[in-house]
């Protein structure tokens, strides 16, 4: 017996060229694979440096965006 998990998230690292057209191909990518978006959020990553304590370094930030499966994939003609 095959489960599915009704939830997915996706950890983005931000790209250096066209972040916008890139995040926007991941979003209509996972609605043709019936996916509904349910939330996203930036999230700062950690970074520990040699004789020093953690700290957070502004060029580890990701977006994390959260899916639910939706009822039908949705399907370009």
């Amino acid at each position: 017996m095959t489960t599915t998990m009704p939830y997915k998230v996706i950890d983005l690292s931000p790209h250096d060229e066209n972040w916008s057209a890139y995040l926007e191909n991941v979003l209509l990518q996972q609605a043709e694979d019936g996916w509904e978006l349910l939330t996203g959020f930036q999230r700062q990553h950690e970074a520990t440096q040699v004789g020093s304590t953690t700290v957070h370094s502004p060029s580890l930030v990701s977006t994390v965006l959260i899916f639910k499966r939706g009822r039908q994939p949705y399907f370009r003609e």
